[in-house]
């Protein structure tokens, strides 16, 4: 790996970016649409149909990764990893042009456009993927996949709050900060990436591949109620992390840096819980444990968060609520993949993703102009539908819960 190490931290670096423009909206949008002073919809519009629109913002982008994430993974197997890199980062830069002109103009058309490109572009997580998974023998790919996990948690962590103080300056200023740092990946991809994929081979290419992956989930034996679990706790996550800003704004005002703080501490808590924290706990127990008393004990903490009677206390809770969700998606992918047999993990692994991917796109598309209306329902429906999972879960898993970790 040492003549690639250009090529392994590039493709960090095109993580890192993607997931900076999933949080980066999110402080974002909320105050856009529900700051009456600002004309992204007109003056008379009402709560209910504002959070319908700002559904619509949050589910585009995971949408379009759903269908583009299997096409980009199928075009670097047959072009090789640099080319169709290149090419996603174009589109993503051409997404945030978009956006950022979407807001100058005041257009909830263009957003909603740019929205839909930047995430067909984020499909690219497939070649990033795949170029660590070439550049990593089988002892360094545990190590290497970690340090991908960390470059997309550090990326959530700083890109709400980065969202949220340039905001300050104007509404258009995120937007062309994403921009430029695409800009900037670009020409590093350009000068540095070299080729990690050289013995390419034809692979029929198909809109249709996350939905072929999603109709198999439930003809796995031994997965169907794992897929399920995971479908209903990222929905449950996905509800309450994505609609929380109405709250914030709504209950204690939340400026646009408020929120950028907000969700900036979450990941921040996030990350150090999935790094650090919870490693002496997977040592210890069986992951069918840790999945559901995480999902458990973040569902009652959750279910808290209305009763709380100022900001600071969020803060605090928060941690607790990042805590016990960290023990989930590790502790998914463990089971997955140890109850697929070897001929079919990287299939029931894809099918995983799209599970949640699926999970991503449902929540906020139907969901937001309920929110709208109610904006303490992210807490008491991603509550309950978290305690459902992990009910599920434990009657089908209960006898793993006698032992500890082998």
């Amino acid at each position: 790996m040492t003549n690639y190490k250009s090529s392994f931290y590039i493709a960090l670096l095109v993580a890192f970016i993607d997931n900076m423009g999933i949080g980066l909206v999110f402080p974002i949008f909320s105050s856009m649409l529900f700051d009456h002073s600002f004309s992204l919809v007109p003056l008379e519009t009402s709560s209910h149909m504002r959070g319908i629109w700002l559904g619509f913002l949050l589910s585009l982008m995971p949408l379009a990764q759903f269908f583009s994430a299997p096409i980009w993974g199928a075009i670097s197997d047959n072009k090789g990893r640099k080319k169709p890199l290149q090419t996603s980062l174009i589109i993503a830069l051409l997404g945030y042009v978009i956006a950022f002109f979407g807001v100058l103009l005041s257009s909830i058309f263009f957003l909603l456009a740019s929205r839909a490109i930047i995430g067909f572009a984020s499909g690219n997580m497939s070649i990033v993927q795949a170029s660590i998974a070439d550049l990593s023998s089988q002892e360094q790919k545990a190590k290497n996949f970690s340090l991908y996990a960390m470059a997309l948690g550090a990326g959530f962590a700083l890109s709400p709050f980065i969202g949220g103080s340039l905001s300050s300056f104007g509404y258009s200023y995120p937007f062309l900060f994403a921009g430029l740092i695409v800009a900037v990946n670009l020409l590093f991809v350009f000068f540095f990436f070299k080729e990690t994929h050289h013995s390419t081979f034809k692979r029929k290419l198909s809109f249709v591949m996350g939905i072929s992956q999603l109709k198999k989930a439930f003809h796995l034996k031994g997965l169907r109620v794992i897929f399920l679990c995971s479908f209903l706790d990222m929905f449950a996550w996905s509800y309450f992390f994505e609609f929380i800003p109405v709250y914030l704004i709504t209950r204690f005002h939340f400026s646009p840096m408020d929120l950028g703080l907000f969700f900036g501490a979450a990941g921040g808590y996030y990350a150090l819980s999935a790094g650090l924290l919870i490693r002496p706990f997977i040592n210890r127990f069986k992951p069918e444990i840790l999945f559901l008393v995480g999902m458990f004990l973040a569902a009652l903490v959750i279910l808290t968060m209305p009763f709380l009677r100022s900001a600071g206390w969020l803060f605090f809770v928060m941690f607790f609520v990042c805590f016990f969700t960290s023990f989930v998606m590790p502790t998914a992918t463990t089971l997955v993949s140890n109850k697929a047999s070897a001929e079919v993990q990287g299939e029931a692994l894809g099918i995983f993703t799209s599970v949640n991917a699926a999970a991503l796109i449902l929540s906020p598309l139907f969901s937001g102009s309920v929110v709208g209306a109610y904006p303490t329902l992210p807490m008491w429906v991603g509550g309950s539908i978290k305690l459902l999972s992990a009910s599920i879960g434990i009657v089908v898993f209960r006898k793993s819960f006698l032992f500890c970790k082998k």
